[in-house]
């Protein structure tokens, strides 16, 4: 037996034991995998809040406070970057305040009169239906039906019956361990407040931890792997935050015409159910439907014929965010159609739930273009890219225009390594003990 073929079989060998090993030890593994995440949580809370913060800090930093840098006063000039940080917090976190002030009262007595009137207007709906069905269809409904098993279960959820039962079977099982809820929630309180405090040191710091994480790549990782390190980094910066900006903004726009066309049109409920469109709407591609079948449902039992109104007004409003406020206020961030979109959301929400199918688009799309990049040269290297031409056109549904960043010239790890090394204006300071 050669010795390449020994080394193959041996590399087998260990390969076999180390899954084997792996998949035996899943349940230490995952155990100390969570212990990282639950120790970790206030710097990943605080890094979220930090890159939600970062562009309007950006944004008073290089602009608005821009010529204090070139002011002859020292204290105007460090005070451009402290005062930004805290503006920026100020007005995102004023905005969230004054939101939950003016929008959560109102929410609270849209529920209760919806509550109070619920039975009611079940009552009306069971009504029109059998009334609709001996009319129209010459059918019988018997009080056994599904539809009016569905609408009884609805009225319980409603009306609260349901959630009593909830909340008296959550109190039976957490109250003997009311010690360990408190500490649970104190631990979430702890992280939430830690991760604001954290992301003030992430933003304050964001230079200098920027500059360490460079000479860290350029330190250990091989010369070869620098570009297509920095490209990710680049690349996974610009999708994420061109993205999540887009769906918020975009998901603000589309709950206030949703709140001003259902109060011009006179629908019942307009705040609440505005709401619920709104916040589902920052999922992409089933958000709106996963907001508007409920909103129907809901909408069916107070008045079926308004529902109905209000079913064909979210599909116009979905109409035009799709085609006129979506990609006015989105562009071209994402740069994949909307079979892969609908591709990512399904495996993201079915491995990790909402959050997944949130973020499953711009993770997704990272790949695509560093994939799609890399075929592209594979193709050019094999002489095989002029034959493709440029992509079809004729599809119903057409891709968006793909960003690209070539990061593929050696020459760009060069830049890179000198501004890593020259930071600030300083030579070659290798043998420097920190980072700085």
């Amino acid at each position: 037996m050669s010795k390449k073929k020994f080394r193959q079989i041996l590399l087998l060998i260990t390969l076999g034991i180390l899954i084997q090993y792996i998949v035996g030890s899943f349940a230490i593994i995952w155990g100390a995998v969570q212990t990282v995440f639950k120790v970790a949580m206030p710097f990943i809370i605080g890094f979220c809040i930090a890159f939600l913060i970062n562009k309007p800090y950006v944004f008073f930093s290089e602009k608005v406070f821009r010529n204090l840098e070139k002011s002859k006063l020292r204290f105007f000039r460090n005070f451009r970057k402290p005062f930004s940080l805290f503006l920026s917090y100020v007005i995102i976190f004023g905005i969230i305040a004054f939101l939950i002030g003016i929008i959560i009262p109102q929410l609270i007595t849209s529920f209760n009169k919806l509550a109070e009137n619920f039975s009611s207007y079940a009552d009306k709906f069971k009504q029109w239906l059998v009334d609709s069905a001996d009319r129209w269809l010459h059918i019988q409904l018997k009080q056994d039906n599904d539809i009016f098993t569905m609408v009884n279960n609805l009225v319980k959820i409603i009306t609260g019956e349901e959630l009593q039962r909830y909340f008296t079977n959550m109190a039976n099982t957490f109250g003997p361990n009311l010690f360990d809820t408190a500490m649970e929630f104190t631990a979430s309180l702890y992280n939430v407040v830690m991760g604001i405090v954290t992301s003030v040191y992430f933003l304050g710091c964001k230079d200098k931890l920027l500059f360490q994480t460079k000479k860290l790549a350029v330190a250990y990782l091989p010369d070869s792997m620098l570009p297509k390190v920095f490209e990710i980094a680049e690349l996974s910066n610009k999708m994420f935050g061109r993205y999540i900006y887009g769906r918020i903004i975009d998901s603000m726009i589309i709950g206030m015409l949703c709140f001003v066309g259902m109060s011009l049109l006179q629908f019942d409920y307009p705040l609440l159910i505005s709401v619920v469109v709104g916040i589902t709407n920052v999922i992409p591609m089933f958000g709106p439907f996963i907001g508007a079948i409920p909103s129907i449902l809901i909408l069916l039992i107070v008045n079926p014929i308004e529902a109905l109104w209000f079913g064909l007004f979210i599909f116009a409003l979905q109409q035009l965010d799709g085609n006129i406020i979506g990609p006015k206020v989105m562009g071209n961030s994402i740069g994949i159609s909307g079979f892969w979109i609908m591709v990512s959301v399904i495996i993201g929400g079915g491995l990790f739930s909402i959050v997944g199918m949130f973020i499953a688009v711009p993770v997704f799309a990272i790949i695509y273009v560093l994939f799609g990049n890399m075929v592209n040269l594979r193709l050019k290297e094999k002489n095989h890219l002029q034959q493709f031409g440029q992509s079809p056109d004729t599809d119903i549904i057409t891709d968006a225009e793909k960003p690209t960043i070539d990061f593929n010239d050696i020459k760009l790890y060069k830049t890179l390594r000198d501004n890593v090394f020259h930071h600030s204006g300083k030579k070659n300071e290798d043998t420097e003990d920190d980072f700085e």
